[in-house]
């Protein structure tokens, strides 16, 4: 019975726990002006609800956010409770938000540049969908936030998966019809950046597998992974059924062959953790 009660009481923490991420993530919501951020609100809540839970209950309230604009995410860690600090490459474009926040951010080119902390700086690192915009091999960038972490700190990770069901449809609809892979004017816009405007485009996806491989070489260990499905839940609100409702149809299709099989989820999380001193 005691293993029982054990299970029974995680299991009513954890939806105590979403209950008040939800809680959380609906706030800043409401709050977004409507001349803000909702529509990306709209697109990311879901993401930001997986990263809040994905924290483990033992991490220190130091946290660091590489990639930090819009600001969307930094105002929920701010309202959770955690000592946010951050960097981008253009901080001044929210630099009002930051003031209001209170939480500085520095520039910072992960890619290229030192880090502008000093080592053993945070508990918690958050890079969410930042590894696959890189022009460069991550490993050196993921050894450089270990060494931002203190001993036993935790970089929690995300990024899209590249077995991403939609995405292999779509593949699979281009080798049927002989078409490129890399459409015509994607390939052209990419092929005209320049400098930092690089960053804006997917360098390349990784596999789950190719990602723990690379966070176990750059020093960490693997405490969780998963797969997650923000992105098949967007436009799955029951309002948008009747306006729109071949398209919603289709979607829920999607997801809930997503939710049978995870691997082909839209998301990757991964929850790392420098080893104690």
């Amino acid at each position: 019975m005691i293993a029982g009660d054990d299970v029974l009481c995680g299991t009513i923490a954890a939806v105590i726990a979403r209950r008040h991420i939800n809680r959380i993530i609906a706030d800043i919501g409401a709050s977004i002006p409507l001349d803000g951020k909702r529509d990306y609100f709209r697109l990311h809540q879901s993401r930001f609800a997986d990263l809040l839970a994905a924290i483990p209950p033992d991490a220190g309230g130091r946290a660091l956010e590489i990639g930090v604009n819009p600001g969307l995410f930094t105002q929920i860690l701010v309202r959770a409770g955690y000592h946010v600090r951050g960097t981008d490459l253009f901080p001044e474009h929210r630099a009002e938000l930051w003031r209001s926040l209170g939480v500085e951010v520095r520039r910072w080119n992960i890619d290229t540049e030192p880090p502008p902390y000093p080592p053993a700086s945070f508990d918690l690192v958050f890079f969410s969908e930042v590894i696959e915009h890189l022009a460069n091999p991550p490993i050196d960038a993921l050894a450089t936030i270990r060494e931002l972490l203190v001993p036993g700190g935790y970089l929690v990770l995300s990024t899209p998966n590249q077995f991403y069901l939609k995405s292999r449809l779509r593949t699979m609809m281009d080798i049927i019809l002989l078409r490129p892979f890399e459409h015509d004017e994607e390939f052209r816009r990419w092929a005209g950046l320049k400098a930092e405007a690089r960053y804006y485009t997917h360098s390349r996806l990784y596999s789950m597998r190719q990602l723990c491989w690379m966070l176990e070489q750059s020093g960490f260990a693997i405490i969780r992974r998963r797969y997650c499905d923000p992105w098949e839940r967007v436009g799955l609100e029951w309002h948008r059924l009747p306006r729109y409702p071949h398209r919603w149809l289709t979607k829920a299709l999607l997801w809930s062959v997503t939710r049978a099989i995870p691997p082909a989820r839209s998301m990757l999380l991964v929850v790392a953790r420098r080893p104690p001193a």
